[in-house]
């Protein structure tokens, strides 16, 4: 499937049409296969990132021509190799946990769900170093021949506005 298909595939998805590349609706069997194995996929990028190598993460970044990833606003990592880049420039002895909180995995089409959640990261160094962040992120992931990918994604942290308490509308 081309990724202009996948992307007019999940435009009807997201636009309320919900349906297969045939046109019918996912079954939900379907669509819990597809939950199922974006968590599972989300649940190992995770516990890799954390490990002793979190470069390894960026194998769970599409090498596709058509991977975006914005931070905050901007438009950070226009590849997977960019994301390695990033990972690898954090050092041998840095650490990176994310907790993900009220995760959302919405199947869109064969091979193409949207999950939003909340997320707390920390980034641990040596000498004590500790930064922690949190926000939210929407990804796409797409499964390619080598299993679920993020194709696209985007995440932000809160932004007081006007004075206002973080959280405020």
């Amino acid at each position: 499937m081309t990724n202009l298909k996948k992307f007019c595939l999940c435009f009807a998805a997201w636009s309320g049409l919900g349906c297969g590349s045939d046109g019918t609706r996912l079954s939900e069997a379907r669509a819990a296969a597809i939950r199922d194995g974006v968590t599972t996929a989300m649940d190992r990028f995770r516990e890799i990132a954390s490990g002793p190598n979190p470069a390894a993460a960026a194998d769970f970044y599409s090498k596709s021509p058509a991977f975006r990833f914005y931070e905050s606003g901007e438009l950070r990592y226009e590849s997977a190799a960019d994301v390695r880049a990033a990972l690898e420039g954090l050092g041998p002895a840095m650490r990176v946990t994310t907790e993900y909180s009220n995760t959302d995995v919405e199947p869109l089409a064969p091979g193409l769900a949207l999950v939003r959640s909340l997320f707390e990261s920390t980034i641990l160094g040596e000498g004590g170093f500790e930064f922690s962040y949190g926000g939210a992120v929407t990804m796409l992931w797409a499964h390619e021949p080598g299993g679920w990918r993020i194709l696209s994604g985007h995440s932000s942290s809160p932004v007081p506005r006007g004075g206002a308490e973080v959280g405020a509308p």
